[in-house]
């Protein structure tokens, strides 16, 4: 009986949806400027409705428009798609000079109801499928809009790029994806759900200088602060995820010796900054193939040299901006 109730539900609220979306063009549903169009192409059952941009396709899922309710559903995209086009029209900007051509709009799909079989056991908030598939969107909008831009830049760095990325244990992708949304770019997305922030995260980053002069979330001090959490000796005991997309518990062994394939994600978009800083975006970008055993070829210092140059400067660069390390006055 609930099964069939759910059913009877599900069918009345797309009805609904689709009589507020469908006649005459005045009573057309607009988000952000953005006409929402009925899917007339593939997986139309399962994505009724689509909103295209300059550089992507979304594909809405009727399963989170009745998970969500229609009004908070399109309001939470309405966040996104405000800030959308200038955080990836700014991630194109930040790779001028190495893209091969003019970047085709990429597909972009809800799942927040988790009906696609990797949202059933993938536990990131989204993930980029390749350049055919397109970018899936999971758990809610706060952290799609968090984790989009990052996503994006996937995209760009692996399918549109002169460069080649090896796996490195994921650290070339991922570090580079994390430079580019969350160290180069503005990433209004992230500012406008305060970077996934409670009330109470807010307050707390706003007591550790994490917030701009007009109250936003700023990611690059975010993710330098983090990343110099990660280097001390508080840090030993906790599980965090790693680049290889596997967690990992922090131990002294690898807080004396760091790998490749088991920074965080933090550590590795400020120690990626700190190479391009250091060594130039073409040197950096023309060896995102190499792996450990190779930097010191390639840079003259091994890998353990240079990640410990680099966090003492990152740790410089928080007391500089003022950022507060370590514990919290009572």
């Amino acid at each position: 009986m609930k099964h069939r109730v759910r059913i009877a539900a599900l069918l009345l609220a797309l009805i609904l949806c689709a009589g507020a979306l469908s006649g005459c063009k005045a009573k057309e549903r607009t988000v952000a400027g953005y006409t929402v169009e009925k899917n007339e192409g593939r997986s139309a059952e399962s994505y009724p409705y689509i909103v295209r941009t300059p550089h992507a396709t979304w594909y809405l899922a009727a399963a989170d428009i009745e998970l969500l309710g229609e009004e908070a559903f399109f309001a939470g995209l309405e966040t996104i798609l405000t800030n959308q086009e200038a955080d990836f029209s700014d991630a194109i900007a930040a790779l001028d000079g190495y893209l091969k051509d003019e970047v085709a709009p990429i597909d972009i799909h809800t799942d927040f109801a988790a009906k696609t079989e990797r949202a059933k056991w993938n536990k990131a908030g989204a993930y980029y499928l390749g350049p055919d598939m397109g970018i899936y969107l999971y758990l809610n909008w706060d952290v799609a809009g968090f984790a989009l831009l990052h996503e994006y830049a996937h995209y760009l760095t692996l399918a549109c790029c002169t460069f080649d990325i090896g796996t490195g244990g994921g650290f070339w992708a991922e570090a580079i994806a994390e430079y580019i949304s969350m160290l180069t770019c503005r990433n209004r997305m992230a500012r406008a759900v305060r970077m996934t922030f409670g009330d109470e995260g807010i307050v707390i980053a706003g007591q550790r200088g994490l917030l701009d002069a007009d109250g936003t979330v700023d990611p690059k001090k975010v993710y330098a602060f983090q990343a110099a959490y990660m280097r001390s000796g508080a840090a030993i005991g906790e599980k965090y995820s790693a680049v290889s997309e596997t967690p990992i518990t922090m131990s002294e062994r690898l807080l004396s010796h760091p790998m490749l394939t088991t920074i965080s994600y933090f550590e590795a978009a400020c120690f990626f900054d700190w190479l391009v800083e250091h060594y130039g975006k073409d040197l950096v970008f023309a060896h995102m193939t190499i792996g450990q055993e190779d930097f010191a070829d390639v840079f003259g210092k091994d890998f353990e040299t240079l990640f410990f140059e680099w966090a003492a400067d990152n740790d410089a660069w928080c007391t500089e901006n003022g950022i507060v390390l370590g514990p919290m006055e009572e």
